[in-house]
């Protein structure tokens, strides 16, 4: 469950609208709540903007600056224009070294990060786990015997614990 040896990583896939977002949510509530520090790294597959126009930010980076950092007491972001599309995984966990784990929404395509799958049956897809690599669990719905470990949508105790205490 590492990526190197410097921060617990874990990667939560699935096909659009398998509720994602709700576990890696729920995830985070119950590691917050157990004094373990989470960060998440969304994967976006478009361009986007945590700035807007009219905002001095977008407008110092629009004019070409390569990192623009937005602070005040209670936040720091920062932006870096990226000149090849590679996407640096150890850049990334140092980014987040603080944390105690970092989980990955998105990032199926990327080998070295272990996979938990994210499935709904109303979806009607079929398992990411039967073409992606190292997926290791999937939380579904379904009744079905899979071949890795299953979890329900609801069972956040079990999947921490697994994802978290078990691997390390």
């Amino acid at each position: 469950m590492y990526y190197g040896d410097k921060v617990k990583t874990i990667a939560v896939i699935g096909w659009k609208n398998s509720g994602k977002t709700t576990l890696v949510s729920n995830l985070v509530k119950f590691f917050k709540e157990n004094k373990i520090k989470v960060g998440v790294v969304k994967h976006a597959h478009h361009s986007f903007d945590i700035d807007h126009p009219n905002t001095d930010s977008y407008k110092i980076r629009k004019s070409g600056a390569y990192k623009t950092t937005l602070v005040s007491d209670k936040r720091l972001a920062f932006i870096e224009e990226k000149a090849e599309p590679h996407i640096n995984f150890e850049r990334l966990i140092e980014i987040n070294k603080d944390c105690d784990l970092l989980i990955f929404e998105g990032f199926k395509r990327f080998d070295d990060l272990i996979k938990l799958e994210v499935s709904l049956q109303k979806n009607d897809k079929d398992y990411l786990y039967k073409s992606i690599n190292n997926v290791k669990y999937i939380v579904t719905d379904d009744n079905i015997d899979h071949p890795i470990q299953t979890f329900n949508h609801n069972q956040i105790e079990k999947i921490a614990s697994k994802i978290y205490y078990e691997n390390s």
